[in-house]
């Protein structure tokens, strides 16, 4: 058993790791300075103390647990809160071990009313032994890093593990039949899409103005879009899928065993957008709430009404606060962050599964003087296989008649992607090195156009090291 007198000595160490590596500008120290102390002792995350009226609350997830957690704290600091979390991603137990050495103080206490932590699929079951959440949330599951969580069932098994840990209440998106139904007792809430949304919405399905580039008519777009293959959780026959909002995700039922999606407890009633905002009426306790969101994509709906859960299940945040908290929201690490490149406008949307890079390539392809730089690394962090940009939809960019530049370690990949996807081989420019390539694509876009970089996760910590990505 560790002492308080090792665990202290373990910590002073870890915070002094902390300090040099950002005296010396070596990174933002959200992850080593952690690995060192659990290599010290694996269970240095369950000495840390809290204060008396403390939440913990867990974020996994595929796409958009970073977005939410960032959300759901600003939501919860404009209501008075104090709030602990992750907002560098570092969504392993070496980065949770990093941010609890880094926000204590000297004796290892965390004096935040909240600890709202993006947690990483795989850590799910190991941090649930570290900590005893108040909420667990679930956001969607799409295939990502295959060659580190293998199949979805692999991964849903190990959230299964994670939830079933304790006893706690969570928070799951019933629009994905996977994490809707996951196997637990724990008390359940559900947000997502109500069917009146979906039906009819000119923003969902029908597809925006990329119909008039050749692609099948009729409000048919999606069905091209990447999706996962979905069995009924009870019978495992064939679910029948309708309303449809991003990939699988949507309303659905199987015509053998009559399951069907869950009630909502929280839902997207209705939306509008354009090129740079959506409004939004969200319901939840029998009450209809209007909101103005300062950005775009239907992710980031599913990420907003996610963290207006989070908010009123542990906090009951007010309407006007919620409100606030759109609009002081900074984006964090890459999910569409505003850069100044000169005089030039850029934004970086991290890519790094079929889904959430298709969703990103749909959004973004409908916008005017829009231009288009997108980098692609197989490091350990990334994920070794490269594969999955075959199943993104790399096609929304046929209709973009000026050039697109490809950078990473496996640029080339990316060029022959696109090539497949019929963008015309002259207007694809190469060059690994993405300092450089940033520097060619800002030269060849006029003051009137904006660059989107779309960078995997290692090459967004490249553009961090070398001071591109502000954050």
């Amino acid at each position: 058993m560790m002492s308080k007198i090792f665990f202290l000595t373990i910590l002073w160490i870890t915070k002094l790791n902390i300090w040099m590596i950002r005296l010396f500008k070596l990174g933002h120290a959200s992850n080593l300075p952690g690995k060192i102390a659990l290599m010290l002792n694996k269970n240095f995350i369950r000495f840390f103390s809290f204060i008396s009226n403390k939440k913990i609350i867990l974020v996994t997830g595929t796409n958009g647990k970073s977005t939410t957690c960032g959300l759901a704290a600003v939501f919860l600091k404009t209501s008075g809160k104090t709030v602990l979390y992750n907002e560098t991603g570092a969504n392993l137990r070496t980065g949770i071990a990093s941010t609890f050495a880094k926000n204590s103080n000297l004796l290892g206490r965390l004096n935040k009313e909240y600890i709202l932590l993006e947690i990483d699929e795989a850590t799910l079951p190991l941090i649930t032994k570290d900590l005893a959440p108040d909420l667990i949330v679930i956001t969607n599951l799409f295939r990502d890093q295959l060659d580190r969580f293998g199949e979805l069932d692999t991964t849903l098994k190990l959230i299964e593990t994670g939830i079933n840990n304790c006893n706690t209440t969570v928070l799951l998106n019933a629009d994905d039949p996977r994490v809707a139904f996951i196997k637990t007792k724990n008390k359940k809430y559900f947000f997502g899409f109500s069917e009146d949304c979906v039906q009819g919405n000119p923003y969902l399905n029908q597809g925006y103005p990329y119909l008039n580039q050749g692609y099948p008519q009729n409000g048919m777009t999606w069905l091209l879009d990447p999706e996962e293959a979905t069995e009924c959780p009870n019978c495992n026959s064939s679910l029948t899928i309708s309303n449809k909002v991003i990939a699988h995700l949507g309303s659905y039922k199987c015509n053998k065993c009559r399951l069907k999606k869950p009630v909502l407890d929280f839902e997207i009633t209705s939306f509008q957008a354009d090129n740079l905002s959506t409004n939004c009426d969200v319901k939840y306790n029998n009450q209809k709430h209007n909101f103005f969101l300062p950005f775009i994509g239907t992710f980031n709906l599913y990420n907003t009404l996610c963290a207006i859960a989070i908010s009123n299940l542990t906090a009951n945040v007010t309407d006007v606060q919620i409100q606030k908290g759109l609009q002081l929201y900074s984006t964090i690490f890459g999910r569409f962050e505003k850069l100044s490149l000169g005089n030039k406008k850029a934004w970086i949307y991290l890519i790094k599964n079929p889904t959430g890079t298709t969703e990103v390539l749909k959004t973004l392809s409908n916008l005017e003087n829009a231009r288009f730089l997108i980098a692609l690394n197989d490091n350990l962090a990334d994920g070794r296989d490269v594969s999955w940009i075959w199943d993104a939809r790399f096609d929304f960019l046929k209709g973009h008649n000026k050039n697109i530049f490809v950078s990473g370690k496996r640029a080339y990949d990316m060029a022959l992607r696109l090539k497949y996807a019929d963008i015309e081989p002259s207007k694809i420019v190469v060059d690994e090195n993405i300092t450089s390539a940033i520097k060619e694509a800002i030269s060849n876009i006029s003051k009137s156009e904006t660059l989107y970089i779309l960078p995997t996760y290692t090459v967004l910590l490249e553009m961090q090291r070398k001071g591109i990505s502000k954050n």
